[in-house]
C-alpha cells in the first residue's frame, strides 16, 4: 500500500462533501449508487425496531474482508461521511485503495432508530446506555444482532466500527481503542496525524507501551466480554478512533482524519499478517 498516496486520495474525497453528511444523507447516497448496481452486494440483515432493514455493502471480492460501520451511536456523523469518500475510492480503479484486494463490508447506518430527527439532523448531544448498541451482546438489539451476523459470516481482518466524539456539546481529546496491540511507530505516526491538526491525545487513556491517547480494549476488563468488539477481536484487529468536535479542523479535515488513522492500523495490521 502506497500509503501517501492513499492519503491523497481519501483527503481529495473527503472534500468534496463541504459538511459531515445526516444519517438519511448516506443511506440515501448508499441506496442511490449501490443498490443495482452488479458489482456491489446489497445485504439485508434483519430489521430494527421500527421495521427498518439494516443493510451492508460489498465491495471487491478478496479472499480477506475489512468490516466498516457508521452511526452505531446516536449523531456519531463523521464516518458516514467518510465510507462515502471510501465507496468513491472503491469504484475508481485508478485509485490506490481499488488495488487492495479485499473485500470492504460496509454499513451505512446500524443504529436508525436512535438518530436525532429521525436522522435528518447531527445533533450535539449526550447519548444514554441503551443507545449503545455495541455494548448489550447479552441482551442484543436487532442492530447489535445484525452486526455480529456480519462479522461472522465475513470474519474481518480489521473492523472499524466509526464512533466519535463530534456529537459531544464540549471538546473530548482524541483517543483510540485498540483490539490488539499496534507497534510503537504506528501509535507515533497517529499521534502526528493529530498533532497535525493542534491536536493532543487525551491523556486519559494511557497505554504503557503505545502512550497517551490508546489502550487496548481487554483493558477494560469483564466488561469488554459484553461488547461487539471483544467479538470482532477474536477475528482481528478493532479500532475505535474518537474524532472530537472542535473547531481545531473544519469538516472535511475532521472526515479525512478519521479514515486516515483507520488505514494507519490497517497497514500495521496487514504488515503482521
Amino acid at each position: 500500500m502506497n500509503q501517501d498516496k492513499l492519503f491523497k486520495e481519501l483527503y481529495e474525497k473527503s472534500k468534496e462533501e463541504n459538511k459531515i453528511l445526516t444519517p438519511v444523507e448516506v443511506i440515501n447516497y448508499f441506496h442511490h449508487h449501490f443498490d443495482e448496481d452488479p458489482n456491489v452486494s446489497c445485504e439485508t440483515w434483519g430489521i430494527d425496531n421500527t421495521g427498518r432493514p439494516i443493510l451492508s455493502y460489498t465491495f471487491g471480492h478478496g479472499p480477506q474482508s475489512i468490516l466498516l460501520y457508521a452511526f452505531a451511536d446516536p449523531a456519531e456523523a463523521v464516518g458516514g461521511t467518510g465510507i462515502i469518500a471510501l465507496s468513491k475510492l472503491l469504484m475508481d480503479k485508478q485509485s490506490e485503495l481499488s488495488k487492495l484486494n479485499y473485500s470492504w463490508v460496509i454499513v451505512p447506518c446500524l443504529n436508525f432508530v436512535d438518530q436525532p430527527n429521525h436522522g435528518l439532523e447531527n445533533s450535539k448531544l449526550q447519548k444514554t446506555a441503551a443507545q449503545e448498541v455495541d455494548w448489550c451482546v447479552s441482551d442484543p438489539r436487532p442492530e447489535t444482532t445484525a452486526i455480529l451476523q456480519i462479522a461472522s459470516a465475513y470474519k474481518p481482518i480489521f473492523t472499524f466500527p466509526l464512533h466519535d466524539e463530534f456529537h459531544h456539546p464540549e471538546y473530548v481529546a482524541p483517543y483510540c481503542g485498540l483490539g490488539k496491540a499496534i507497534d510503537v511507530d504506528t501509535a507515533s505516526n497517529i499521534t502526528a496525524l493529530f498533532a497535525q491538526y493542534n491536536m493532543q491525545m487525551n491523556h486519559e487513556y494511557a497505554d504503557k507501551e503505545l502512550g497517551e491517547g490508546f489502550f487496548i480494549m481487554e483493558s477494560i476488563g469483564e466488561e469488554i466480554k459484553n461488547s461487539t468488539f471483544y467479538a470482532f477481536s477474536q477475528y482481528g484487529q478493532v479500532l475505535v478512533c474518537e474524532i472530537p468536535n472542535t473547531n481545531k479542523a473544519n469538516d472535511s479535515e475532521l472526515v479525512f482524519l478519521q479514515m486516515a488513522i483507520g488505514f494507519t492500523v490497517l497497514n500495521d495490521t496487514i504488515s503482521k499478517s
